[in-house]
């Protein structure tokens, strides 16, 4: 399992990086949390890695932070949330905001992420609520 990566950004857009690690160029699909954070191509970065193994294909998540890769992996525990899905909340909740939503069962801030309706919303915050301490432990404290 890739854990981190570090290397030379060769290329970027909103949601997908190429890293250069050693000649091996490495794709990551990245929320737009993390692209903003990026430098420019050419330059070195390190991005904690999730990586998703399914029939047959693997897929790398990049991110900037813990925190980040900590909220990503607590979404995927949610039925029906897949890493595309929990890409796309990372890319409209920070993982504050995501714990906020979490603790206060804040149906809106779920809804206000392209993709999730309120039902999704409400199992989102249903499933996850007796989880939230994993992504706490990650959060600083505002």
């Amino acid at each position: 399992m890739i854990a981190r990566l570090e290397g030379v950004l060769v290329e970027h857009s909103p949601t997908r990086v190429v890293v250069d690690v050693g000649g091996v160029g490495y794709e990551l699909h990245v929320p737009l949390s993390t692209f903003a954070e990026l430098p420019d191509p050419g330059k070195n970065v390190a991005l904690h890695v999730y990586t998703h193994a399914k029939e047959g294909a693997i897929q790398l998540f990049g991110f900037c932070s813990l925190a980040e890769r900590a909220a990503f992996e607590l979404l995927l525990k949610a039925n029906r949330v897949g890493p595309r899905l929990a890409q796309t909340v990372l890319s409209g909740l920070s993982p504050p905001e995501l714990l906020a939503a979490i603790r206060g069962d804040d149906v809106a801030a779920l809804r206000a992420v392209p993709g999730i309706g309120t039902k999704m919303a409400q199992r989102i915050l249903l499933e996850l609520r007796d989880r939230v301490d994993q992504l706490a432990a990650h959060v600083k404290p505002a």
